[in-house]
């Protein structure tokens, strides 16, 4: 192939490998050119972690134009010995070809590995120059890998933080300063539609009543502006909704978007809206409890009980004991959790981690 079609194919294979890491799976478009490209059979990346840590991460298997395949990861004590920085042919253990390798040594103790797999039967595969193509990128795989690290972890916070929100039963949408919603989760969805008393409406956050919906808009607007880029617990506006019908409640926190630091200024001003479903008994499941505060399987079906809002006496009678024999409980609970009060009690099974084990999940 002419040397100015190599040079062109290496530039566009440089463009998408940075592009890719905006991808989801991520270098999707990278693995599948540079197996048009070479001809190869499949494209892998392998990503192992740091020192001391065994994770590893592998990417692709797509050959030209075909679907993700699974791929047995190489022997990575084999891939080790290879030198870093320089493409050549190996043998990886569990494969049925020969590949063509390069490994890229990250910092702190990572390693990433791009190997081709040679191709069964193909006449246009052409083995020096796919070693030449995978020299070239070098300087570009270099520079770009060790972004994976920092967006992996990322994503991964993200993940984590989107889980414990779903898992806690709290609704968060995520606005600008003129309510146009940015973002919002599955937990504030449900919350909108049963309650009815939020909604979206043309892609911006509204209120169902008139003067909820000014109370809304401004609390977004002043927090947009209060954005900064360090948090500020303190910083917030809270906002109730009322049902007029039904004389129920919808309570929003208002604060400001996330903090913007080290750049100077956000994109965009924006706000977070806060909700929790009122219908949302508190769950706080048994198994739970007794772990926790060390309760008896008995102590700790009334204490879910009362948790969420039930008397003494009204708790006995569903859980089918005597007044006598809660109370007889209720003192014993009292003991182990270190309070003196139902009112403390509550409190204290309600601050717990049994909380936020996730709206329907029991023990």
């Amino acid at each position: 192939m002419p040397l100015d079609r190599a040079l062109a194919d290496g530039r566009h294979l440089a463009d998408l490998l940075f592009a890719g890491l905006a991808e989801r799976p991520i270098w999707t478009g990278f693995r599948t050119e540079l197996a048009r490209v070479t001809g190869a059979a499949g494209v892998l990346l392998v990503i192992r972690g740091g020192v001391g840590l065994a994770e590893t991460a592998v990417i692709g298997g797509a050959g030209q134009g075909g679907p993700e395949t699974d791929r047995t990861v190489p022997d990575l004590a084999r891939l080790e010995c290879m030198a870093g920085l320089v493409a050549q042919r190996i043998d990886p253990p569990g494969w049925p070809r020969p590949a063509l390798g390069l490994r890229v040594p990250l910092p702190d103790g990572m390693s990433a590995w791009l190997l081709l797999e040679t191709p069964a039967a193909a006449p246009g595969w052409d083995e020096s120059r796919a070693l030449a193509l995978l020299t070239a990128l070098t300087p570009d795989l270099a520079r770009a890998l060790p972004l994976y690290g920092v967006i992996a972890h990322a994503e991964r916070a993200r993940m984590v933080a989107d889980y414990v929100l779903e898992a806690s039963g709290i609704g968060v949408v995520v606005v600008a300063a003129d309510a146009v919603v940015l973002s919002v989760n599955a937990t504030a969805r449900t919350i909108m539609t049963r309650t009815g008393l939020l909604r979206l409406r043309e892609g911006r956050l509204v209120a169902a009543g008139a003067a909820d919906q000014a109370a809304l808009r401004a609390a977004i607007a002043a927090m947009a502006r209060a954005q900064g880029p360090r948090l500020d617990p303190a910083c917030y506006h809270s906002v109730a909704l009322a049902d007029p019908v039904e004389a129920a409640r919808l309570t929003l926190i208002v604060r400001p978007g996330p903090p913007y630091w080290p750049v100077s200024a956000p994109l965009r001003r924006t706000a977070v809206v806060i909700l929790r479903d009122p219908a949302q008994p508190a769950t706080l499941p048994p198994g739970d409890l007794a772990a926790l505060f060390g309760l008896t399987a008995a102590e700790a079906r009334l204490a879910t009980r009362l948790a969420d809002g039930e008397g003494l006496d009204e708790a006995a009678l569903a859980l089918g004991v005597t007044r006598n024999t809660a109370r007889s409980q209720l003192q014993a609970i009292f003991a182990k959790t270190g309070v003196n009060r139902q009112g403390d009690l509550v409190r204290v099974l309600l601050g717990s981690a049994a909380n936020h084990v996730g709206p329907g999940l029991d023990a």
